[in-house]
C-alpha cells in the first residue's frame, strides 16, 4: 500500500476536513477523495464519517491508528538512516513541547542545533502535559519536552528541576509573607488550566490535600496570568513560564517548595530515527549546560 495514503488519512483525522488535509499535502479536495476513496477499497471497509462537522474516522479505522503511526515513523527511520549512508544528514523531527519550553528552550537549541544541521526540519506542536504523554506513546512525536511523571510508557532523561511559584495581585494580602504556605490556598480563588493526567499544578494540590475556590479553568497559562493581574484569583505557575514576565503581579516561593521535574521523552532509542538521536543528545547537552 502507498505510504502516502495513509499520511493523508492521519492528515484528514487531524483536521477532520479534506478541504485542510489536502492544503498540507498540496492537493485539491477532489484528489483527497479520490484517494482515500482508493484506500478504503485497498482496506475493504469504510475509513470515515462525513456529517455536518466534518469528516470523522469510523472505528475501524481508528483501530488503525497505532499500527499506522509505527508504519509511519519506521518509514521515517528507514529513510532518514538511507539518507545518511549517504553523506546527507536530512529528515523531520516531530517535538512535541510545553508552552514554557517552546518559548525558553526550543527556539534556542533548534537554531545551534540547524547551524550544523541545517537540512534536518522540524516541527513543533504545543500541549499539555496529558497531550505531551500521549502524543510520545502514539507516536505523534519523536522527542517530548515534557515533565517526570509517574507509570507513563516513555524513556525520560531529566535536565532540569523547575520550581513553582504562587502567582498574586500585586495589592492581594499574601503579598506580604516571603513564602506563600500552600495551606493558605485551601478555599482561595484560584485560576488554573483544566485538568490533565500528570498536570504538575493539580498534581501539588492533591499532595497537600488543598481545594482553592477554583473560580476560573483557563487554555494556557498567559491567561492566567492576566486573570491574576486582574484580581481574579491567585495560582500557581512554574517558574520558566514566569522567566522574563513582568505585570501587575508578584510571585512568591511556595512552602513546602514544590517543583516539576522537567526533561525529554521518547519512546524508545531503537525507535528514533538518525536525526532524532542527534537532536535528543545536542538538546541534552545543552540544557544541561544551560
Amino acid at each position: 500500500m502507498d505510504i502516502k495514503k495513509w499520511r493523508v488519512m492521519l492528515a484528514v483525522d487531524d483536521y477532520g476536513s479534506f478541504t485542510r488535509a489536502g492544503e498540507e499535502f498540496g492537493y485539491t479536495q477532489s484528489g483527497i477523495t479520490q484517494m482515500m476513496r482508493a484506500l478504503e477499497k485497498d482496506v475493504g471497509f469504510p475509513l470515515f464519517i462525513k456529517d455536518n462537522h466534518g469528516v470523522t474516522l469510523t472505528g475501524e479505522a481508528k483501530s488503525l491508528i497505532p499500527s499506522i503511526r509505527a508504519l509511519l515513523n519506521s518509514a521515517e527511520v528507514v529513510t532518514q538512516e538511507i539518507a545518511f549512508l549517504k553523506g546527507a544528514q536530512k529528515g523531520t523531527i516531530k517535538i512535541g513541547t510545553y508552552l514554557s519550553c517552546s518559548i525558553h528552550w526550543i527556539p534556542k537549541i533548534i537554531r545551534e542545533f540547524q547551524q550544523k544541521y541545517p537540512d534536518i526540519i522540524f516541527k513543533v506542536i504545543e500541549g499539555s502535559e496529558g497531550d505531551l504523554a500521549d502524543w510520545i506513546e502514539e507516536r505523534r512525536v519523536d522527542i517530548g519536552f515534557i515533565s517526570y511523571q509517574k507509570g507513563q510508557n516513555y524513556q525520560f532523561l531529566p535536565v532540569m528541576d523547575d520550581e513553582l511559584f504562587a502567582i498574586l495581585p500585586k495589592d492581594h494580602p499574601f503579598t506580604a509573607y516571603d513564602e506563600i504556605p500552600v495551606e493558605l490556598f485551601q478555599g482561595t480563588p484560584f485560576v488554573i488550566t483544566k485538568y490533565t493526567p500528570g498536570s504538575d499544578v493539580h498534581r501539588i494540590l492533591r499532595e497537600y490535600k488543598i481545594k482553592p475556590d477554583i473560580r476560573y479553568i483557563t487554555i494556557n497559562e498567559f491567561s492566567i496570568i492576566s486573570m491574576v493581574e486582574q484580581g481574579l484569583g491567585l495560582s500557581i505557575l512554574p517558574g520558566l513560564l514566569l522567566r522574563g514576565q513582568i505585570g501587575d503581579f508578584e510571585t512568591r516561593p511556595l512552602v513546602p517548595r514544590a517543583y516539576r521535574q522537567l526533561g525529554l521523552a521518547f519512546s524508545s532509542p531503537e525507535e528514533l530515527s538518525p536525526a532524532s538521536k542527534k537532536f535528543l543528545k545536542y538538546a541534552k547537552d545543552f540544557l544541561l549546560d544551560d
